[in-house]
């Protein structure tokens, strides 16, 4: 399980729309047609046609890609589960009701962009990309349940994280909404999503190299203190 988002800044949107806009039109595809990262990486779909350029062509694409990525101004964070660990770690103490790893990666995720924003004097409206009725409804219910009782987690094993109170959290949460995903900014952080997914068990791919290099992840923006209670969070890792 994983959820990841990015950062970004209302004044900015513009210039994510526009760049986008402005690749789609490099490469001949649709402006009304995502850039969903496993049609490109699989080369599927609406990316088919990916199979069948020469290599020197593809890696044109692909850097073409990178550059899109990095050329914005966003700040990619993710929190990554791993569900064999989830299951070992939780399973047994909990049984039938541990928790759902989308309700955890979600309100960590949630938190931890909640308290960058709360550092920098911000506020935070969350758009998340449509799934289906019952997914996009449980999604709306944790973000009330944050809002309402704060975090859903064991307050003793979670007070190293330092978490942020619900007077904090609903000062910072402006709200949410779902969105398709031709939205820009929902099209840039799914491209985000899988280099960061990567980045646990190779942390040298060419993707994230070229995020960290252009200073584009959440850790980067910490201080070294900060980074184990606010930074990229790989869950249940051993």
């Amino acid at each position: 399980m994983r959820t990841c988002g990015i950062l970004v800044k209302r004044k900015d949107e513009i210039l994510i729309k526009n760049s986008i806009d402005n690749f789609k039109q490099r490469w001949n595809i649709p402006q009304d047609y995502p850039l969903h990262g496993n049609e490109i990486r699989s080369k599927k779909r609406g990316f088919a046609w990916l199979g069948k350029l020469d290599k020197i062509e593809y890696e044109k694409f692909m850097n073409d890609l990178t550059q899109l990525i990095v050329e914005n101004p966003i700040i990619v964070h993710a929190c990554v589960i791993s569900r064999s660990g989830y299951c070992q770690r939780y399973l047994d103490k909990y049984g039938e009701k541990t928790w759902e790893m989308m309700k955890s990666a979600f309100s960590i995720l949630l938190e931890r962009c909640a308290k960058y924003a709360f550092a920098n004097n911000e506020k935070i409206m969350i758009y998340y990309e449509k799934m289906g009725k019952k997914e996009d409804k449980l999604i709306e219910q944790y973000f009330q349940e944050i809002k309402e009782q704060g975090l859903p987690f064991d307050s003793n094993n979670s007070e190293k994280y330092s978490p942020l109170s619900i007077k904090e959290l609903n000062l910072i949460l402006s709200g949410i909404e779902g969105k398709t995903k031709n939205r820009p900014k929902l099209q840039l952080a799914d491209l985000c999503l899988y280099p960061v997914v990567r980045s646990k068990d190779n942390p040298e791919n060419k993707a994230f190299i070229a995020l960290k290099e252009n200073n584009l992840i959440i850790d980067q923006k910490l201080g070294t203190e900060q980074v184990s209670s606010t930074g990229l969070k790989y869950y249940c890792f051993y």
